[in-house]
C-alpha cells in the first residue's frame, strides 16, 4: 500500500461529512475527535527502488499538514531501519485531532455554522424533531432557508390537529399553499414526530396521490364518483340524473334504490336502459377499489359487468372481496360465445394470471380458460361490444 496523499485524506474525511457520522456528533455531542486515519506503508524493496518519489510524497503530505498551515493533519512517524539506506522515518498515521483542523481540512466551516444555527432553531422551537435530526442531520442542513418556514407549518398542525381544510385555507403567515405543497416529505418527517397518534391516519404512508392531505386530515380534490338514476321515479326535482359527487359525499347519500349496476365502459353506463328501482355506476376501472368506503352499497344487490377478460375478472373478484354477495352481469360463456365474431385481444400488459379468489366455480373454469388461452390467443371480448338489445333482453331477467 502506498503513502496516502492530501487529497485521499481530505476524500476520507469527507466521507464522514457525507455520511452524516459527524453531523450526528453535533447533535449528539458524542466524541468525534480525535481521528486517525493509516498513512499507508512502503516496503523495503519499494524504498530502494523509489527512494526518490517516496521521499517527495513525504514532502508533499507535510506540505500540506497542520505543522506548515497551522491547521488540518498531524502526521505520526515511524521509524524504517533499511540495511542500504539506513534509518528513515516514514509517515505511519494521520491525525485530526479537533473539530476545527476537520472542518479546515474539508472545507465545511461555514456550512458547520449555518448547520448549528439551523439546529439551535430546531431545537429550541420544535425539540421534538430530535430524533429525526439525530437520524438525518443534513436535512437541517439542506432546508436551512426554509427552516422558519417549516417549523412555522408544524406548529399550526400542532395547534390545529386533524384541521380537516384545504391546504390552500391554512392560515399560515408567511406560507404558501405551493410551499407546503412542495415540502409534503420533509414535513410529513417531522410532523410524525410531533403529532399525537389521533391526529395521524397511519393507512397512509407515502405523500404522492394526495397521501400527505389523509395522513393528516386535510381536505383535498376527491376523484369523483359517477353514477346515472335508472329510474324516473328516483329522480326528483330539478331533474339530475348523471351525477358526478366526491367519493365521501356518495357514502352520506344512502339512495333508495334497490339495484346497483357497476360497469367499468363509460359509454356502457351512459346508455344503460331504464331499470326500476337501480342505479349504475360507471368509469372506475381498478378505482373500484375506493366504494369499499361506501357502507351503504352493502345493503344493496349488486351487479358487476365488466370485459369478459382475465382483467375482467380480476376486477370482479377485487368487488366480491368488499361485496361479497355481489352478481356478475353478462361475464359468462354463454355471452363470450354468443358474440365471438367480435372478440379482440387482451392486452397482454394487462393481463391477469394470478388466483382470484372471490369467483364462483364457473367464473374461476372460465378465468382459467382465458389465462390458458384454451379459446384462443389472449381471447377477450369488450362489453361496449354487447349488442344493445342483448343487454336488455338479459336485464329483464335480472
Amino acid at each position: 500500500m502506498p503513502l496516502i496523499t492530501p487529497e485521499l485524506i481530505r476524500k476520507k474525511a469527507m466521507r464522514l461529512w457525507t455520511h452524516q457520522a459527524f453531523l450526528k456528533s453535533e447533535v449528539t455531542g458524542d466524541p468525534f475527535f480525535p481521528l486517525e486515519i493509516s498513512a499507508g506503508s512502503v516496503s523495503a524493496k519499494e524504498m530502494l527502488a523509489h527512494f526518490s518519489m517516496v521521499q517527495n510524497s513525504v514532502k508533499i503530505l507535510q506540505k500540506k499538514s497542520r505543522a506548515f498551515l497551522g491547521a488540518g493533519y498531524d502526521i505520526g512517524y515511524r521509524e524504517v531501519h533499511h540495511r542500504r539506506l539506513g534509518t528513515q522515518k516514514l509517515p505511519a498515521k494521520i491525525h485530526i485531532s479537533t473539530r476545527e483542523d476537520f472542518l479546515f481540512l474539508i472545507k465545511k466551516e461555514k456550512e458547520a455554522v449555518l448547520f448549528k444555527t439551523g439546529l439551535a432553531q430546531l431545537m429550541e422551537a420544535l425539540p421534538e424533531t430530535l430524533p429525526l435530526v439525530e437520524q438525518k442531520p443534513l436535512l437541517a442542513l439542506t432546508h436551512r432557508g426554509v427552516l422558519s418556514s417549516l417549523i412555522a407549518v408544524c406548529q399550526f398542525f400542532k395547534e390545529h390537529p386533524k384541521p380537516d381544510k384545504y391546504i390552500r385555507e391554512l392560515d399560515i403567515p408567511g406560507v404558501d399553499t405551493k410551499f407546503i405543497e412542495a415540502h409534503r416529505p420533509i414535513l410529513k418527517q417531522m410532523l410524525d414526530l410531533l403529532l399525537p397518534a389521533h391526529a395521524i391516519n397511519e393507512n397512509f404512508v407515502n405523500v404522492a396521490n394526495y397521501g400527505f392531505e389523509k395522513r393528516f386530515y386535510l381536505k383535498y380534490d376527491m376523484s369523483l364518483i359517477r353514477f346515472r338514476l335508472l329510474d324516473s321515479h328516483l329522480i326528483s326535482s330539478p331533474g339530475l340524473q348523471d351525477i358526478s359527487t366526491p367519493l365521501a359525499e356518495l357514502a352520506c347519500l344512502d339512495l333508495p334504490v334497490k339495484k346497483i349496476f357497476i360497469t367499468e365502459n363509460k359509454i356502457n353506463g351512459l346508455s344503460f336502459p331504464p331499470v326500476p328501482g337501480s342505479m349504475v355506476i360507471f368509469g372506475l376501472g381498478y378505482g373500484i377499489q375506493s366504494l369499499k368506503d361506501v357502507a351503504w352499497l352493502g345493503s344493496k344487490e349488486i351487479f358487476y359487468w365488466g370485459d369478459i377478460d382475465t382483467h375482467g375478472f380480476a376486477i370482479l373478484s377485487m368487488v366480491r372481496h368488499y361485496f361479497p354477495d355481489t352478481r356478475s352481469f353478462l361475464m359468462d360463456r354463454g355471452t363470450l360465445f354468443d358474440f365471438k365474431a367480435l372478440w379482440v385481444k387482451e392486452d397482454k400488459d394487462k393481463r391477469s394470471v394470478a388466483t382470484l379468489s372471490h369467483l364462483t366455480r364457473e367464473e374461476q373454469a372460465l378465468y382459467r380458460e382465458l389465462v390458458e388461452d384454451i379459446h384462443g390467443h389472449r381471447v377477450r371480448l369488450e362489453q361496449e361490444r354487447i349488442s344493445h338489445a342483448h343487454v336488455k333482453r338479459c336485464l329483464a331477467m335480472c
